[in-house]
């Protein structure tokens, strides 16, 4: 914790204060990006089944088909905050809150491993106002849970590499296998430790460190045996998997197949855009040539031995989380199964972000403040506005206002042509958003093609169909139903959206 908390004793009184203002600042606009707008928007498809997961009999909820592609660890923090089978949207996400703003003093604690305070200041203003890292703070999902526990896995792994101390070894195996019960994809940050690990034990042939790094030669075996209790205390969710890797896999067939353009563009969105990617490029590929290929001039005003302190330095780390992170992900989706969407590489922020910022460092001390304020000040205004799409809750009050119940019915679709033996998750919006004084009916799509509830088409009166996955017009083609056009605020839509879901107004029957 002291480490923390002690703030560079070079600097003037004046400069001491600047940096206690600048960090007060931004852990107050942290928090309220991540709590005062935490309720704003209405829950969505995934969050509903988060909610409903966390009521259901335990050992039910964990062979339940929509939740299978995230291990329990969420709903567990959520049955642990409240009992309330009701509770708020802010309820719901306050786990996740939390866990966000956990990782702004994480980030100091990082940026102090990586050279400095400075680093660590700069990486939390920036992940403070990062789009991403803002949005799912605010989405009771266990990807927050799943940033903070790999940043603070890969803080442990460098100070157990450099340090060899066994309450490091206790504390990363913990903080790992808890990080892995939040989401599986943690498994990809571990494959950057040991990469690291192993490459940093190699016989160095190219550039020799320019300072010693702090290791512990007789434990050279804890790396090792933290791997192996990490994936002891994970044998359960390996189990999990191998009893329901269909179902996991067919909860992912959204996902298309990601192109090299589609992985950048992940990296841009977790990060400040394109112009962020130049940042992480360039001194990676000196880096490189530093390290590796050893063709950089001792006369060039960028010396390898201030950029490069050899196989043990932080860079190599962040540069394999980041692959790992990230480029893994894209390995994975080419080889095996798509799963390159920005949520499920969100870890790869964290190293994205810092990795620059300690390059800059090694420049001149002052750069990654610099750099941190530029990017800072360029998205606030963004940020201070609340941008809250229309989902279930709007959707419904929509409805009450619109729907005349005695000429008019709302009906649900129930679309079983994709995700088969899902329908209770799609009914997750009426339980937690009731509609009252409207009827409400079903129409189930099953997966040979027949309508089952087609009766429902026959009904004369108008109807409002919600959709989530189906494309509804052919089917109301096949039943003769002409759909209308729906006016609001002005503007005409042939499906109003609702996120993810969409509304789709019916004429009555002719007879």
């Amino acid at each position: 914790m002291s480490d923390l908390i002690e703030l560079p004793r070079r600097n003037s009184g004046r400069d001491r204060a600047a940096f206690l203002l600048a960090l007060i600042g931004f852990l107050l606009l942290a928090t309220y990006f991540r709590i005062e707008q935490i309720g704003l928007r209405s829950l969505w498809h995934d969050e509903l089944c988060t909610w409903h997961a966390s009521r259901m009999p335990l050992g039910e909820s964990l062979r339940w088909g929509p939740e299978l592609t995230k291990p329990p660890a969420y709903q567990l923090a959520l049955r642990a905050v409240t009992q309330d089978p009701h509770p708020s949207e802010s309820m719901l996400r306050l786990p996740a809150a939390l866990c966000g703003l956990a990782l702004l003093p994480v980030a100091l604690w990082m940026g102090r491993l990586a050279g400095g305070l400075r680093i660590g200041l700069a990486l939390l203003a920036l992940l403070a106002v990062n789009a991403l890292q803002i949005f799912y703070c605010r989405e009771a999902r266990p990807y927050s849970m799943l940033v903070l526990g790999c940043a603070i896995s890969t803080g442990l792994w460098y100070s157990l590499i450099t340090k060899g101390r066994t309450g490091t070894l206790c504390a990363y195996v913990a903080v790992t296998a808890l990080t892995l019960y939040a989401h599986y994809l943690t498994g990809l940050t571990i494959v950057g430790h040991a990469i690291w690990w192993l490459v940093s034990r190699a016989p160095s042939r190219g550039l020799q460190p320019s300072r010693t790094p702090r290791r512990l030669k007789p434990a050279a075996q804890y790396p090792a045996i933290a791997l192996v209790a990490t994936g002891a205390l994970c044998l359960p969710l390996v189990i999990r998997y191998l009893l329901y890797k269909t179902s996991m896999f067919q909860g992912l067939e959204w996902i298309a197949t990601p192109t090299l353009v589609d992985a950048l563009g992940v990296l841009s969105q977790l990060t400040f855009g394109p112009q962020w990617l130049i940042g992480i490029l360039l001194p990676a590929t000196i880096l490189w040539m530093a390290g590796a290929v050893d063709v950089i001039p001792r006369s060039w005003p960028l010396r390898r031995e201030r950029l490069w302190s050899g196989r043990d330095d932080i860079c190599g780390l962040l540069l394999l989380w980041l692959g790992g992170a990230w480029f893994g992900l894209l390995v994975i989706s080419w080889l095996f199964h798509p799963a390159m969407v920005a949520r499920y590489a969100l870890p790869a922020a964290v190293p994205a972000l810092l990795f620059p910022l300690v390059i800059a460092h090694r420049l001149d001390r002052r750069i990654p403040l610099v750099i941190a304020a530029v990017f800072a000040a360029a998205v606030i205004p963004d940020r201070l506005v609340p941008q809250v799409p229309p989902g279930f809750r709007e959707m419904r009050t929509y409805l009450q206002q619109h729907v005349d119940p005695n000429r008019e019915l709302v009906v649900l679709t129930i679309d079983n042509t994709i995700y088969p033996g899902w329908e209770d998750s799609e009914r997750l919006g009426f339980d937690y958003y009731p509609l009252h004084g409207v009827p409400v009916a079903e129409l189930r799509l099953e997966p040979d093609g027949v309508t089952a509830s087609n009766d429902i088409l026959e009904d004369p009166r108008g109807m409002y169909l919600i959709v989530l996955w189906a494309d509804p017009f052919p089917i109301l083609e096949a039943a003769g139903r002409v759909p209308l056009d729906i006016v609001h605020d002005g503007e005409s839509f042939s499906q109003l959206p609702f996120e993810p879901y969409r509304l789709v107004r019916v004429a009555p029957r002719k007879f």
